[in-house]
């Protein structure tokens, strides 16, 4: 599972405080908004398990996108 505190953990590694990196943020409330666009019914524990496959399932020449989040909000969509 990948909380806040995690990520922050993950980017210790990073150096410093004034280090720049790239981040990118998906939160519960992207994954309800586009389930809902698209009229898929998530659980709470579906939302979580989807966030935790866009991490660590992620392709670092395509990233988490739109289309990467619907392909998982479809896995629920067929079942």
């Amino acid at each position: 599972m990948t909380t806040v505190a995690k990520a922050k953990e993950r980017l210790g590694w990073c150096g410093g405080d004034d280090t720049h990196v790239a981040v990118a943020i998906w939160n519960p409330e992207d994954v309800k908004e586009r389930a809902k666009a698209l009229g898929i019914k998530v659980t709470d524990e579906q939302v979580n398990d989807i966030l935790d496959r866009l991490d660590e399932k992620q392709d670092c020449s395509l990233g988490i996108s739109w289309d990467t989040v619907d392909c998982y909000l479809d896995d629920y969509r067929k079942a």
